[in-house]
């Protein structure tokens, strides 16, 4: 929804979605415990042995409300991390940096993943070796070592106001190697103008479904995808 200045705040709509949201989500939570990714393991129905990150991770995985935390559906989960493992490979990337969407950078495989960084408030990943403390107030502290050392940022704020995203876009351009690094955010339609004129971004055919969440977000990228291409999981 495209609106002119004067017609609809669109500030005061975005705060009334949250708290729609944050009405009908707290019975939804409970304590969650610390996932080590360095040791879960999940036998897979093609008896390979292989991990199922995604799965993993929303099994011992809550969200806490406390936090603002929404979890992707695992096929939303598989679905975005095949386009950033598509990105990196099409743009000739290797780095991201996942803020503040700790589901996706677990679910990633792990000879992608072990080249990120999670940039996230909620220390209870603090021991994986990619993590990195982050509270988007405080968007300038960035350690100096990884300036500039991202190819890709993936965003999920738990918050949808402007003044969010924006914080969020000092980061990003403390990141990325250059003005051509790949983006993905999510966010309401609502937000359209506004992720073009931080990101060069553009909403994608491919919607992520988010359970907990009682409106629908659209995905945005600076960038071809022909995974995102498709309607359907």
């Amino acid at each position: 929804m495209d609106c002119e200045e004067g017609d609809i705040d669109t500030g005061i709509l975005l705060k009334e979605l949250l708290e729609i949201s944050n009405r009908s989500a707290t019975s939804r939570f409970s304590k969650k415990p610390f996932y080590n990714s360095n040791t879960a393991q999940l036998e897979s129905n093609d008896g390979e042995g292989t991990s199922d990150e995604a799965q993993l991770f929303l099994e011992g995985t809550p969200e806490d409300s406390a936090l603002n935390q929404y979890w992707y559906s695992k096929s939303s989960m598989k679905v975005l991390c095949e386009a950033i493992a598509e990105a990196l490979t099409t743009y000739g990337k290797q780095k991201v940096a996942f803020l503040s969407t700790p589901s996706l950078y677990f679910a990633m495989p792990i000879d992608i993943r072990q080249k990120c960084c999670l940039f996230e408030f909620d220390t209870i990943w603090a021991k994986d070796k990619g993590f990195q403390k982050y509270d988007f107030n405080k968007p300038l502290d960035v350690k100096e070592a990884i300036r500039g050392t991202f190819d890709m940022v993936v965003i999920d704020p738990p918050f949808i106001t402007h003044d969010c995203w924006e914080k969020y876009k000092e980061t990003v351009s403390l990141l990325l190697t250059d003005k051509d690094g790949l983006v993905m955010a999510t966010t309401v339609t609502e937000s359209e103008k506004l992720m073009n004129t931080l990101f060069g971004a553009k909403p994608n055919v491919f919607r992520p479904d988010i359970p907990n969440l009682v409106y629908r977000y659209k995905l945005y990228t600076n960038f071809d995808s022909k995974v995102l291409s498709r309607e359907t999981l």
